[in-house]
């Protein structure tokens, strides 16, 4: 830094110097005195001429070009500071005063000679001092120019890693959620993973959704549908509900909603035909019940019950009349039995029971439809998909006693010992 303000005042008094020592500068001829005139003066004096009066004079222009040169270094200065501080001022000022100092000319100026240094007929110490003001004002503007161009880049900037962050947040959501579909099925669904976006990458909404409510949404795309909305309880600043647009086709496809900070319940579009097809409730952050609408027809056919963790009861509507006419009880994480309706009569008629491998073992049935048991069916086999029946157990008259048993060898029957013969005419 040092060395740079040295060259640019070594330059300074090399100019000044220049122009101390080339005496006055030289000055157009007076038009009101007659040239013949000032020759005859001349002649009167003893034809010694004056040489601060001749048109000739080089000493003139010698001063035009050291004033050109000093207010070029001004103006080097100038701009050269603005660029690059001390070290710029130096270089600007060497640089623009050289070429006023060699052409005569002011940078930047276009005028050169009289003119220039003069344009508004004021004394060339004012014409200096205006140039400069309007090469400060030209600066001002190129500043404020950058400026916003800076201010520009700043928010094409800010939009990008808003972008960013929300692709990101997005990943982390499908990675949780395939974890989550590969996962345990018979476990109490957690809350739906919520991305954590800054606050400030939300916009309040005007309008309030009633009951004192604000809405604040992330429209990330800018596409003006917004992927997130929430809304708060403008009294007590509390999330209400939280809505997503889980696959950025434009709709709101998800929401969760909030009580006392903890998620109470979420709706769900899973097939994205505007209306939502699965509803899971929550207690102390894990699912106790989930309820589905597997056919879409906007009413719920599948429920899902879970207590402490684990699924408990499955209930189902196979048919879509309204009526559950199924169901699947399940203790300490195994299924042990289920209950159905087999011909749509408003009863369950069939009861089948499960070993602690998975395998149906019996069978349980309500022929009769009078709401007792009469027939029994025993299976076996090494696995579930391969299950024979090997007995067959009947209450023909419904009196409770058991009347005919039949025996299957390979799944067909190879025997049959009748009980009861009375009850065959039944």
């Amino acid at each position: 830094m040092i060395p740079a303000r040295a060259a640019a005042a070594l330059l300074l008094i090399g100019a000044l110097a220049c122009a101390s020592g080339s005496g006055p500068t030289g000055s157009a001829p007076d038009p009101a005195v007659d040239p013949a005139a000032q020759s005859g003066d001349a002649a009167a004096g003893g034809g010694i001429s004056d040489p601060g009066k001749t048109g000739n004079d080089p000493g003139g222009k010698v001063g035009e070009h050291l004033e050109a040169g000093l207010e070029g270094m001004i103006v080097g200065t100038v701009i050269g500071g603005q660029v690059a501080s001390i070290y710029g001022a130096a270089v600007g000022a060497a640089l623009f005063g050289l070429y006023g100092l060699i052409t005569g000319d002011v940078p930047l100026d276009g005028v050169s000679g009289p003119t220039r240094r003069n344009p508004r007929g004021m004394d060339p110490d004012s014409a200096l001092e205006q140039e400069i003001e309007d090469e400060l004002v030209k600066q001002d503007e190129l500043e404020a120019q950058i400026e916003a161009e800076l201010q520009r880049q700043e928010e094409l900037l800010e939009a990008i890693n808003r972008q960013e962050t929300f692709n990101e947040s997005f990943r982390e959501e499908q990675e949780r959620r395939l974890e989550a579909e590969m996962g345990d099925v018979l476990s109490a669904p957690r809350p739906p993973y919520e991305r954590q976006i800054p606050e400030s990458l939300f916009e309040v909404e005007p309008r309030k959704n009633g009951g004192g409510r604000v809405a604040k949404t992330l429209d990330a795309n800018r596409d003006g549908k917004p992927e997130i909305e929430l809304v708060f309880d403008e009294k007590t600043g509390e999330l209400v509900s939280r809505a997503e647009d889980s696959d950025f086709d434009g709709e709101l496809d998800a929401e969760n909603r909030y009580e006392n900070g903890q998620i109470r319940s979420r709706s769900e579009d899973t097939n994205h035909d505007g209306k939502p097809d699965r509803f899971t409730s929550y207690e102390n952050g894990r699912g106790t019940r989930v309820e589905v609408d597997r056919d879409y027809d906007g009413r719920v056919d599948g429920f899902y019950i879970y207590e402490r963790g684990t699924l408990a009861r499955e209930e189902h509507d196979t048919d879509g009349d309204g009526v559950v006419d199924r169901k699947v009880l399940y203790e300490k994480r195994l299924r042990t039995e289920e209950i159905e309706d087999s011909n749509d009569d408003g009863k369950f008629d069939t009861w089948t029971y499960y070993d602690a491998k998975g395998r149906a073992i019996r069978i349980e049935k309500d022929t009769s439809g009078n709401g007792v048991i009469d027939r029994w069916e025993h299976y076996e086999g090494k696995n579930a998909a391969k299950m024979r029946i090997v007995r067959k157990e009947e209450d023909l008259d419904s009196d409770g006693s058991i009347d005919v048993i039949s025996h299957y060898k390979n799944g067909k029957l190879s025997r049959k010992e009748v009980l009861n013969p009375d009850a065959l005419q039944s």
